[in-house]
């Protein structure tokens, strides 16, 4: 293996409305499925994936089968079904009145008078156009969330997909990906109905990590918040180093857990994982930074990060070995001049656990041989 000049850098673990918005509360809740009629008989969703819920949100009367006694789970949902689903979960009453005469228009004009839906949300297509798992995920989040039910409400889309992930609103496709333009199907719709109205019942939903982990970097650069419950400093982030004649800047942050093979972000960083130190990696989080460097000074500069970060407690750095053995470069920051690459390092657990037990959260600490504090972290 050819002998590689490392970046030593380490992570320390401290201790330490709109006058409509009231209209989702104020009208009428509908039944708990359980309680509603019963003799749903469909012939295309025995031992479907999502025949129970199925069963529940038809017998609730917020979606009706086909003439035939199908359902066709696996079509793709109209923007005007899933919106009057929507309405009906949600217990509001259709609001008549207005020009478009359509079936769906007064569901549509009760979510627009509660808050829950804005005219400018789809800004292209018509009602008859399969609504996206993105647009769908922003509905579940307006009508289970009444501090976002304003007509000025202006929240990012991003921020809808995480926040819809983060409450179990939203879970990832087969391979936890978003797929936040991929069109929903009435399966998928009625499981969001359901979930929906289970958060309207006080119940908490289980979150998938993955699909939070991808909407969080989207969103921010880290999945620091989702794995740890920590947030990060606005990324890009340019670290204050000092004696320094180069600029390192902080791209994204990522955490993974080693226990979960098919993790977020995990397939990424496929190679054999070797500490610097030789020292085997156990149960472990692998912190993932991918870091800049630029010599800014207009002649060769002779400068490495090496030694520069402090080694601190509990934190290994890791290399990622290719199929023979060597150092995986797309994965690793040497001596430079400018580059950009992944430094990566390993937390033990229970470093971490250790951490939130006693404050809460973990803060990502860089220390600098030259000075420099750097705060990655803080609490969430």
């Amino acid at each position: 293996m050819k002998r590689v000049v490392p970046l030593v850098v380490s992570m320390m673990l401290m201790s330490a409305c709109s006058p409509n918005a009231n209209t989702l509360v104020a009208a009428e809740q509908p039944k708990a499925a359980a309680e509603s009629k019963t003799g749903v008989s469909l012939n295309d969703i025995s031992r479907h994936w999502a025949e129970s819920d199925i069963k529940a949100i038809v017998a609730a009367g917020y979606v009706d089968g086909y003439p035939d006694g199908s359902f066709k789970p696996d079509h793709t949902v109209t923007r005007a079904e899933f919106i009057t689903m929507t309405a009906k979960a949600a217990g509001l009453k259709p609001v008549p009145g207005g020009d478009n005469k359509e079936w769906y228009a007064p569901y549509v004009a009760a979510l627009v008078q509660a808050g829950i839906h804005q005219y400018k949300d789809f800004s292209s297509g018509d009602w008859n156009t399969p609504i996206t798992r993105m647009e769908m995920a922003r509905l579940a989040v307006r009508a289970s969330d009444k501090s976002l039910q304003s007509p000025e409400d202006s929240t990012d889309a991003k921020k809808f997909m995480f926040l819809a992930t983060q409450k179990g609103l939203i879970t990832g496709m087969a391979d936890g990906q978003l797929g936040k333009e991929e069109s929903a199907t009435r399966a998928q719709s009625v499981k969001i109905i359901q979930r929906i109205l289970d958060v309207s019942q006080g119940k908490k939903l289980e979150v998938d990590k993955r699909a939070a982990s991808y909407a969080e970097v989207e969103l921010t650069g880290s999945n620091v918040q989702t794995m740890w419950g920590s947030h990060v400093v606005e990324l890009p982030y340019k670290m204050p180093l000092e004696n320094t004649k180069a600029t390192v800047k902080v791209h994204q942050i990522l955490i993974m857990d080693l226990k979960e093979k098919d993790g977020a972000f995990r397939s990424m960083f496929d190679g054999e994982l070797k500490k610097v130190d030789g020292k085997p990696i156990g149960d472990d989080y692998l912190v993932a930074l991918r870091m800049e460097v630029k010599d800014e000074t207009g002649s060769a500069l002779n400068y490495s990060l090496w030694g520069q970060l402090s080694p601190a407690l509990g934190a290994r750095q890791v290399n990622i070995l290719d199929t023979a053995g060597e150092v995986d470069m797309r994965f690793f920051i040497p001596e430079m001049d400018s580059s950009e690459g992944w430094f990566l390092l390993v937390i033990p657990r229970e470093s971490v656990q250790l951490q939130k037990d006693r404050v809460g959260y973990v803060i990502l600490r860089l220390l600098e041989n030259n000075g420099a504090t750097i705060e990655l972290g803080k609490k969430g």
